[in-house]
């Protein structure tokens, strides 16, 4: 007689269920993960603000900014609270923008995932 190979069906429910769980994983993350691309660009892109826009005073130039991060978040659709983002004058005319927000995601039941990001840039004002 011979010897019968293959996954038995505890098997085969074990590997379906850890496939499924793997998969919701996938689904939570990626978008958070998209979601932290898209800050990082929108500081990228506060370095091509024209040195026009901005006035001789370090501290309007610093709210105007993050004013302008704010908007361009918004439009992005990012939803990150306005005191999670401070931008420091560092030197003249260059700024520190800093962004620091978590992310909770629920995956089953009372089981979460915890992001914590951290995004920080040198912002030179009127050029890259």
């Amino acid at each position: 007689m011979n010897k019968q190979h293959g996954m038995t069906l505890i098997g085969m429910l074990f590997t379906v269920i850890v496939i499924i769980f793997l998969g919701i994983l996938i689904m939570r993350i990626f978008p958070v993960y998209i979601q932290h691309y898209t800050v990082s660009r929108s500081i990228e892109a506060m370095k091509k603000i024209p040195e026009s826009d901005f006035s001789a005073e370090p501290s309007v130039n610093a709210i105007l900014l993050k004013k302008k991060l704010m908007n361009q978040l918004y439009v992005n659709g990012v939803d990150i609270p306005e005191k999670q983002v401070a931008v420091k004058p560092t030197k003249p005319g260059i700024y520190l923008i800093t962004v620091k927000y978590q992310v909770v995601k629920p995956v089953v039941g009372n089981m979460s995932l915890l992001f914590k990001f951290d995004n920080a840039a040198e912002v030179k004002i009127g050029g890259e």
